[in-house]
């Protein structure tokens, strides 16, 4: 059990402001008993991971800071459930990690178990690092129904699973508010009913500028444009990812109503995302969106810290009853060098968990874990309303993830965001600059594939 951390204010102000988390509430709920799945001779798998003469050591290239740390913390539990198995952990920077292991891969140094996002599967195996998974899961009977349908299918390639989820979200639909300034300003509180119009008409509301902007957004990122696009039917990428849809007509008008918050509605400064939640720390920002992984920072602060009540929402309805959202979150595969991909499968297994599913949000290592089970659970509700309101809102999962299929990702969002850019900051016109954007980014797409 690691010991309680307090998550003060000046810790957070001056932290990385990660979406997935950044600081910790320690997991200090008693662990789970090690799931008995059955494999395909009816031994369960306890009976697979059973002691072997000499022990067999996984190495697991983890991500640097709040995510290694929790995988650290575990490690002891791991290998109380898994005798015979030891767990090393690879700590790697976030900026760097996959060149590093795009190079051990190459040169048959890389360890057993990886991360992989849902843009880099496709790479991932390219590069030769990750290996198919159907053959070890049907041995040991894993169930993969627990996952939202629409995460698997971003971690499949050719038909084939290439890596376990370890965490995932609905994309950015938490939308964040300061509950005592709109109780102050005599607004109902956002709920699932609330549109797009309601939002702003609350941030016209709230504005004082130039010291409080009523409701702040993020004008780049794939997780945002998705979300907000979809909410007024449109898209980023064609579901093959050979198109490039921001140009068309709901494409369009999401983009639009982001560009009236700042020009016409008055009600966001710049579309930017800069320091946002610094700002509503701050009660300075009526409400703003994000992902859910603020919802665990928020709730560490210690309520002394705070000068407002705050709450979130799901995101809005569009004008035609759309609710964007996208599937995001991580993945962890076995390499194709690894020696022991049975035990390293254990690794895959136990960072999937319920359990860990749960508790690593209360360690401070990110959203919860991408199971129906996980969001569900009166655990979160701890923390949140958010996590079984978004189940609610989105009964079928999160919306489906989708890439470019020459595998140019990097080159696409950097194309998209700087086009972007120059609308939200003036330099181009507003049509003008959509269609530059959407020229730019089809030209990415029209590329020779890296793949």
């Amino acid at each position: 059990m690691q010991s309680e951390q307090k998550f003060t204010r000046r810790r957070f102000l001056s932290g990385v402001l990660a979406t997935a988390g950044v600081a910790a509430l320690a997991a200090c709920a008693p662990p789970a008993a090690p799931q008995a799945a059955t494999s395909s001779t009816g031994a369960s798998s306890e009976a697979a991971a059973a002691p072997a003469a000499e022990p067999v050591t996984v190495l697991f290239h983890s991500r640097l800071g709040s995510h290694a740390t929790w995988h650290i913390s575990r490690i002891p539990l791991f290998e109380e459930q898994n005798p015979g198995i030891k767990l090393e952990i690879d700590e790697l920077a976030g900026n760097e990690m996959y060149v590093k292991i795009y190079a051990m891969a190459a040169s048959g140094t890389v360890g057993d178990v990886v991360w992989t996002y849902l843009d880099n599967p496709p790479e991932h195996s390219a590069k030769g690092v990750m290996t198919p998974l159907d053959d070890i899961i049907a041995a040991k009977g894993f169930d993969t129904s627990v996952f939202w349908p629409n995460l698997i299918e971003a971690l499949t390639l050719n038909g084939q699973l290439m890596a376990i989820p370890n965490h995932a979200h609905f994309g950015t639909v938490a939308y964040y508010y300061n509950k005592t300034m709109f109780e102050d300003a005599g607004l109902g509180i956002p709920d699932a009913t609330w549109t797009t119009a309601d939002w702003v008409d609350a941030g016209k509301a709230l504005t004082q500028e130039p010291e409080v902007w009523g409701f702040r957004t993020n004008g780049g990122g794939i997780e945002h444009m998705a979300s907000y696009l979809r909410t007024f039917g449109g898209d980023v990428y064609s579901p093959d990812g050979t198109k490039c849809l921001i140009a068309e007509e709901n494409s369009v008008a999401g983009l639009r109503w982001l560009y009236d918050l700042m020009y016409t509605d008055k009600v966001d400064p710049c579309i930017c995302g800069t320091d946002i939640p610094n700002n509503f720390i701050a009660g300075k920002v009526g409400a703003y969106n994000w992902t859910p992984g603020f919802a665990a920072n928020f709730y560490a602060m210690p309520k002394d810290d705070w000068t407002f009540e705050w709450d979130v929402a799901v995101a809005p309805l569009g004008p035609t009853g759309l609710r964007g959202s996208q599937v995001s979150g991580a993945g962890f595969c076995i390499t194709k060098n690894s020696k022991h991909p049975s035990e390293a499968f254990q690794v895959l297994d136990f960072y999937s968990t319920k359990d860990d599913g749960i508790e690593h949000v209360f360690g401070g290592a990110g959203s919860p874990g991408g199971r129906w089970d996980v969001w569900e659970s009166d655990r979160l509700g701890e923390i949140s309303t958010i996590y079984k309101n978004t189940i609610a809102a989105y009964p079928e999962g999160p919306k489906p993830w989708y890439r470019a299929a020459n595998g140019r990702v990097g080159e696409f969002i950097d194309t998209m965001n700087n086009n972007l850019a120059a609308i939200w900051t003036g330099a181009v016109g507003f049509d003008e600059g959509v269609q530059t954007t959407y020229e730019l980014c089809q030209e990415v797409l029209d590329k020779e594939s890296l793949l």
